[in-house]
Order: C-alpha cells, then sequence, then structure tokens
C-alpha cells in the first residue's frame, strides 16, 4: 500500500458514548462510527495470536473462499503467498466448530438488539471469524439482507473505505437487481486505478485505519472496502435493529429474493417467516416502525416544500393571495 493510500482518515471516532447517543447520532441516521474501549474487557483481545489459534484449533478446518483447510495450513500458505489478492479465511461456522472461540469475546452493548434471533437456528449467518494477511480482504460491496454490521480487529489494522448507499463507488458497477457486482479483480488495482479520483468528488468516501482494540459500524446498504494492512484477526457480525428491520423486510421480499438474500438456504421463504416470528414475539412493533417511517416522510416533505419557498431566491418571492 502507498503511504498516500494511508493518509486519509475522516470517520467519527468515539469513546464511552452512550447506547442513546449511538442510537440517535449513528444507527439512526445511517451514518459509520469508529468506537474505542468497548473491546477492553474481551478475553479474545490479549489472547488471540498464531500461537493460540493453533494450540486450540490448528487442525479444525475453516472456510477459505471456496474450500476448508486447516488452520495450520492456512498460516503456511498466507506465510508463502505473494499473489495481488491473497486467499482470507472468513468463517461464519467458527463458534459451533470451537465453541471456546464463541466464548472469549462478547457483542459490544450498542449492537445487542439483534432481531434475527428470533428466527433461532434458522437465522441467516451472521457472525464470522477473518483471519487473513497483509493484502487480503474484500472489494467493495454492500452487507447481505440489508443488515447492519460491525467489525472489532483482535490483532492487526485494517483500512476501510466506505460510501453512502447512493453513491457508487468508482470502477464499481452493480447489476440493475442488484444481484451481480463487477468490480476490478483486486484491490490494490481498485486503489491504483480509482482511488485519486475520489479525491476531487464532492461527496468524498468515508476513510480510516482501524487497529486492534477498535469496532467500526457500518450501516445498511453503505459500500465498503477493507484491506488488512497486517496479518489480522478479526471477529464481525450482522444484526438487524429496530432501526433497519423496515429495510430488512423490504429486502427479503423483493422478487428475486432468491438471487439476492444469502447465508440460508431457504431464500425464498426467509422474509414470510421472519415477519412472522417477529409479529408473534414483539405484537405490532412492525405496524409501529411504519407509521413512525410514515410520519418522517411526511415531515420531511414539508421541510422540503418550505425550503423551496425560502431558498436563496427568497428576495423575489410573493406571496399571493
Amino acid at each position: 500500500m502507498k503511504p498516500e493510500w494511508l493518509e486519509r482518515d475522516n470517520i467519527v471516532r468515539k469513546k464511552g458514548i452512550s447506547i442513546e447517543e449511538f442510537v440517535l447520532s449513528f444507527e439512526e441516521p445511517n451514518k459509520p462510527v469508529l468506537l474505542e474501549g468497548c473491546m477492553d474487557n474481551w478475553a479474545a483481545l490479549p489472547k488471540w495470536d498464531r500461537d493460540y489459534l493453533l494450540q486450540e484449533c490448528g487442525d479444525v478446518k475453516f472456510a477459505v473462499g471456496q474450500v476448508a483447510m486447516r488452520l495450520e495450513e492456512y498460516f503456511r500458505y498466507a506465510d508463502q503467498v505473494r499473489e495481488e489478492r491473497p486467499l482470507y479465511l472468513f468463517d461464519p461456522k467458527f463458534a459451533e466448530k470451537v465453541p471456546i472461540l464463541g466464548s472469549e469475546y462478547e457483542v459490544p452493548i450498542y449492537f445487542r438488539e439483534d432481531l434475527f434471533s428470533v428466527l433461532g437456528n434458522e437465522r441467516p449467518d451472521y457472525r464470522w471469524i477473518i483471519i487473513g494477511p497483509a493484502g487480503s480482504g474484500s472489494s467493495f460491496h454492500i452487507d447481505p439482507n440489508s443488515t447492519s454490521a460491525w467489525n472489532a480487529v483482535i490483532k492487526g489494522s485494517k483500512k476501510w473505505i466506505l460510501f453512502p448507499p447512493d453513491v457508487i463507488p468508482p470502477g464499481v458497477h452493480p447489476s440493475p437487481d442488484g444481484a451481480e457486482v463487477a468490480c476490478p479483480v483486486s484491490i490494490i488495482e481498485w486503489f491504483m486505478n480509482f482511488y485519486d479520483a475520489t479525491k476531487s468528488w464532492k461527496r468524498r468516501p468515508i476513510e480510516c485505519i482501524c487497529k486492534a482494540g477498535e469496532v467500526i459500524f457500518v450501516p445498511n446498504g453503505w459500500w465498503h472496502l477493507v484491506i488488512n494492512l497486517e496479518e489480522s484477526i478479526a471477529i464481525t457480525q450482522n444484526y438487524v435493529s429496530r432501526r433497519n428491520l423496515l429495510n430488512v423486510l423490504e429486502f427479503l421480499k423483493r422478487p428475486n429474493a432468491s438471487e439476492l438474500v444469502s447465508g440460508t438456504l431457504d431464500r425464498v421463504n426467509l422474509h414470510d417467516k421472519f415477519k412472522n416470528a417477529i409479529e408473534a414475539a414483539f405484537p405490532e412493533t412492525i405496524n409501529q416502525l411504519v407509521q413512525k417511517a410514515e410520519e418522517k416522510k411526511a415531515q420531511q416533505k414539508k421541510l422540503s416544500y418550505w425550503d423551496s419557498v425560502t431558498d436563496s431566491h427568497a428576495g423575489n418571492f410573493k406571496f399571493c393571495f
């Protein structure tokens, strides 16, 4: 990575904020934030390194791309790899395979309302252990099923670039239905060919380096690219709270849900299962959220109209009765 690709750091950073402040300032307005200090009590933070993981699960097979590799084999591969886009260990069943790993971290207080939990074991994949050498990572994508996410770095550091839902990153070409995304073959290729262009954009991306002990909140619908700056170990989880429940339900009922929905074999019926489970566990919640959304939309429409008659040309405007 060139030094100039790492200079910009314009994300909001917070430490010790209340849940209420997180919801009002970041989750409801759908804005990213980097959170410090909310992993301090994790047993994983001082323990998880190569030696510890090899001791606990060196012979366990984890998902690496389309194949399964023993962790010991993966670390050998990571030491030798010279390709531009190294394979990434990204496993959604790590806690079932190695229960002690699931017990050595806890969900930060800001993300504990996870409504997909009403589905129990039928919920889509939602948590992953992520391990990779320098240069590994994920090219631009939007997280699955319109969920929001948090990503906690336990070892190493990651460069993040995020664009809001209505700004498609340069060099990225999603299909009209959103089922496929075409982008440069490697992350480095994107930086070499497109990163400089973002410097002149009016709506620049949000960027940061997330280090060990830090957590980034990725709001639903945001495009993001992540690259490891050194060998890194992280945990990430996708979740649904009341703030994005309606977005998720709308996503799950799209006509091409069988192509868009991920993390579950029953893609077509997930919407009905989830909606019915929410209504059983939290009666009237969906109706209340719909009513609140409609009131907010009506208020925004009023404000938009008032802006149109009190804008910079108001000096020439006259009321006519």
